[in-house]
């Protein structure tokens, strides 16, 4: 009878951590460092790029299952808090202890980045308590975390003095990424936000005008990227991986658009799968144009099998309430 509890609360904790997104927040801090500091700070600070970011993205992943708990008991009973196998008091706790885990973290990197932290933990918690109700706000609050990851590593790396053209590219770029992927993700889970009332995009104006939307912002985030990637045209390695990061954009928005009168909620879910992956690798293409090869492969290589075999055994599970089949 123990051990069954406890596989199953375990369960449930991983369903929760869902690390098919888990390693984004990491990544992009961790790219952002490198590129900000062109290669040059110190490994353990590199660490804590990819460290804080990802325990404020298992907080906001908890903090998202703790404030949506009606809202999955409507739409998504099978979840770990409306299921009962994670109780809600015990979410919240575990997103408290994620948070100060993070800053302590973040402290022992620089005071600025502590204070980059905490403004983090209050958009994130807007997000999921409010923002994301609020149809595009949540969308653009979700670009804003991400906004706040490189400025960061930035301050983790002590190359935030200037500002510079640098942090302002990153900026623009993650902004309409994560914005764009974040409107995906509402977009699947349209039909469960309309019968609770939250007034999404989709929810809102629709289907085909959400992709409208998502499309245009990942052309906005295509607007920053290209020049970028163009102006380090020599950094082979980085532009081959940007290269298919565009490929796989181009096959995802695409498709979007051409069933957007008649998407289906597994279509946009597999759209947003797609997605987490290609997140991944434009991240590790900013941090290939100054990082050494070896590592920023061998991480990109380690997160994106995580990533896929969680997809491939979670996903549909939490999504759904069903294993893949």
């Amino acid at each position: 009878m123990g051990d069954r509890w406890l596989s199953t609360k375990l369960l449930a904790h991983l369903e929760m951590m869902r690390p098919y997104t888990l390693f984004h927040a990491g990544m992009l801090g961790f790219a952002a460092g490198m590129f900000l500091s062109r290669g040059e700070a110190a490994w353990w600070r590199l660490v804590l790029c990819f460290l804080v970011p990802t325990l404020g993205w298992l907080a906001g992943l908890y903090a998202g299952d703790y404030y949506d708990r009606e809202l999955d008991a409507i739409a998504k009973p099978h979840r770990p808090v409306p299921s009962g196998r994670v109780g809600a008091q015990e979410a919240f706790s575990f997103m408290v202890g994620y948070i100060l885990l993070g800053y302590g973290l973040a402290f022992v990197l620089s005071w600025f980045a502590f204070v980059i932290a905490v403004l983090t933990t209050v958009f994130g918690i807007a997000y999921s308590r409010t923002f994301k109700r609020q149809a595009i706000l949540g969308n653009l609050d979700r670009g804003l975390l991400a906004c706040f990851t490189v400025l960061f590593a930035g301050a983790a790396v002590h190359n935030l003095e200037g500002m510079g053209w640098s942090v302002l590219v990153l900026v623009g770029i993650f902004f309409f990424h994560d914005s764009s992927s974040n409107l995906v993700g509402a977009i699947r889970d349209a039909e469960g936000d309309r019968e609770a009332g939250y007034r999404t995009v989709p929810v809102v104006y629709g289907i085909s005008r959400a992709v409208w939307i998502s499309d245009l912002l990942a052309l906005s985030w295509l607007a920053f990227a290209v020049p970028l990637f163009f102006h380090y045209r020599s950094q082979g390695g980085a532009a081959a991986l940007f290269s298919l990061s565009l490929l796989i954009t181009i096959g995802v928005f695409g498709t979007l658009f051409f069933y957007r009168k008649r998407l289906t909620r597994p279509q946009a879910l597999n759209a947003h799968k797609a997605m987490v992956i290609e997140r991944l690798i434009l991240s590790a293409a900013v941090a290939l144009i100054y990082g050494p090869a070896v590592v920023v492969l061998s991480l990109l290589a380690a997160v994106i099998a995580a990533t896929e075999i969680s997809q491939i055994i979670l996903r549909n599970r939490y999504e759904f309430g069903v294993k893949e089949s």
